[in-house]
């Protein structure tokens, strides 16, 4: 009893002092986003656009969740939130601290510094398995009466775990991607492969039903990479069979078929959406797939805000396609490969590794074509760079078992947690980098807003709109604030725009004409807000002056407010 209270004792502690670690070293390369976690967010439109649609699946799971997909935007389109990556899972953590009261902007960063910070203990979590050795899982079971509690930590598998964490977590494609909620949030990948391992080796239908959950979480999280997990463990994980200890096949078989019943419903219900946009506005188009596709130059490539790299190598790469994880890591990786040959519960790392980045070259190559052919959700999906992530798990585990042997070459413990904290801190060197620039955004309701939520519910259009080939323009800003004045929104932001605001935007090029005034009343539109600090002084004027002239349009009001000065019309019907 004793024994087992000191194994559970150090169980706990190691995993505090990992977390309070990753948290640390999470904080310390986003910053200064950890320091203004209640006040600012990345100036990028889309840190916009996840707060709105955090903010919109609260509301809809406590007020409508059937209408979950026809968010208020596009109005009067339906199956909006699926225009994009809904990010359900973080939505149901948003609803959760928002209706206790937790402003929707620390919600948001909170949720946006989760994503690397777990990223990197799942990523842990799965080094310190495979780094566990027969000796250490026979001496805990002779400790412990918990099943998956490891022996006392040894400094050959907690440094390269760290490591492993360091490399998923906190490389420098996270800073390129560091508006997007939703490429945060792939904790679940290092997670499906660690339940993978366990339902290879002990072939329990509970793992595979794990895996499955794990697998499934990620594409609630994020669409892209559960979609590419999926297809990089088709290709890789039959290589786990090979290894002598595992299970039956037939029990292994058994429990991922369990996993994959009970998973299979709930996927395809949050799939039906996309399938039906898709089915709608068709595929991708060839152009947005290739001009998203990595190059060779994008495996050199760091962030322009790399502090290392960035000046030297962000130019050959591109928005979206930089994908360089760091000399060290590299290196790392390199002695991994090395190790792997005689570790078979590891090839599939190496398979992934390659198979991850053929694919995110994309069109560039025929290979990518062909798995288009495949698999069709492939087709709505326009970004093959972020195959990059599952790239960078498959070379954080093997720069884990890198470093792993590099650190079990040296005699004396001392030196090896010298030499772990040295690998660390060179990493984090490699990855420092400057986040931003951060921008305060409105927590407070506009005066327009105000006004607006309390009137009988129609159509919002927020001016100036983008001209036709110029979105978003101001669209992510008022679509955001439209979550102020909760009525639907003709304006929008997001993945995909549909044909009937295209046509729109052609229309009010002429606005207020006859032709442009009728193309609102046919969307629902009831009322018109004019912000009048988004327009030179003249122009506001003499715009204002013909919206009073036109019949039909009615002025309501002029809102003072020091961030939101805005103009108010009401349109009647016909």
């Amino acid at each position: 009893m004793a024994a087992t209270h000191r194994a559970t004792a150090r169980y706990a502690a190691e995993w505090l002092g990992i977390a309070l670690v990753f948290a640390v070293l999470t904080a310390a390369v986003t910053w200064p986003q950890s320091a203004h976690i209640t006040t600012r967010v990345h100036e990028h439109d889309d840190a916009l656009f996840s707060m709105w649609r955090l903010s919109w699946i609260a509301e809809a799971l406590t007020t409508q969740p059937t209408r979950l997909f026809d968010a208020p935007i596009f109005h009067p389109e339906t199956r909006t939130l699926a225009y994009s990556d809904a990010v359900l899972l973080q939505g149901l953590a948003a609803t959760a601290a928002l209706s206790v009261g937790v402003p929707l902007l620390a919600t948001y960063n909170v949720l946006l510094l989760a994503g690397p910070w777990l990223s990197a203990l799942g990523t842990y979590l799965l080094l310190r398995s495979l780094l566990s050795t027969r000796a250490a899982a026979k001496q805990h079971a002779e400790a412990s009466t918990h099943e998956g509690r490891p022996p006392r930590a040894a400094a050959d598998q907690v440094w390269p775990a760290i490591i492993g964490g360091v490399v998923f977590g906190l490389l420098p494609y996270r800073i390129d991607h560091f508006m997007h909620l939703e490429l945060q949030w792939s904790q679940w990948m290092p997670l499906a492969c660690w339940a993978l391992h366990r339902t290879v080796t002990q072939g329990r239908i509970r793992d595979g039903v794990l895996t499955a959950v794990f697998v499934l979480a990620q594409f609630l999280s994020c669409i892209y990479y559960g979609l590419f997990l999926t297809l990089a463990l088709a290709v890789s994980a039959p290589l786990l069979l090979l290894v002598p200890t595992r299970a039956p096949i037939l029990a292994i078989a058994r429990a991922l078929i369990v996993g994959a019943i009970l998973c299979a419903a709930p996927l395809a219900a949050y799939g039906a959406p996309y399938r039906a946009n898709q089915q709608a506005f068709g595929g991708r188009a060839a152009w947005e797939i290739y001009a998203y596709s990595a190059s060779p130059g994008s495996f050199v490539s760091a962030p322009p805000e790399n502090r290392l790299y960035g000046m030297a190598t962000a130019q050959y790469g591109g928005p979206e396609r930089r994908l360089f994880p760091g000399v060290l890591a590299l290196l790392l990786s390199g002695v991994g490969l090395w190790v792997a040959r005689v570790r078979r519960e590891c090839w599939m790392y190496v398979v992934a590794l390659v198979t991850s980045a053929v694919l995110a070259l994309g069109t560039r190559t025929p290979v990518y074509a062909a798995v288009l052919a495949l698999v069709p959700p492939l087709r709505g999906l326009r970004a093959p760079a972020r195959f990059g992530m599952v790239m960078a798990l498959a070379l954080a585990v093997l720069a884990g078992l890198g470093a792993s042997w590099a650190i079990g070459r040296m005699r004396h413990r001392a030196w090896r947690h010298a030499l772990g904290g040295l690998l660390v801190a060179g990493l984090l060197i490699e990855y420092a980098s400057e986040v931003g620039p951060l921008y305060p955004r409105a927590q407070r309701t506009p005066v327009y807003a105000l006004w607006l939520r309390g009137q009988p519910a129609g159509g919002v259009l927020e001016l100036p709109a983008p001209h036709p080939g110029e979105q978003p323009r101001h669209d992510p800003e008022w679509s955001f604030l439209a979550r102020f004045h909760r009525q639907p929104l003709v304006n929008g932001y997001s993945g995909y725009y549909p044909r009937s605001y295209l046509d729109l935007l052609n229309t009010l090029i002429w606005f207020p004409s006859a032709e442009s005034v009728g193309a609102l009343r046919a969307r629902g539109v009831r009322y018109i807000v004019v912000h009048e600090d988004r327009y030179l002084p003249g122009e506001f004027l003499e715009f204002d002056r013909r919206l009073r002239r036109t019949r039909g349009i009615t002025l309501v009001g002029y809102f003072a407010d020091l961030q939101y000065p805005a103009a108010i019309f009401t349109l009647e019907p016909e």
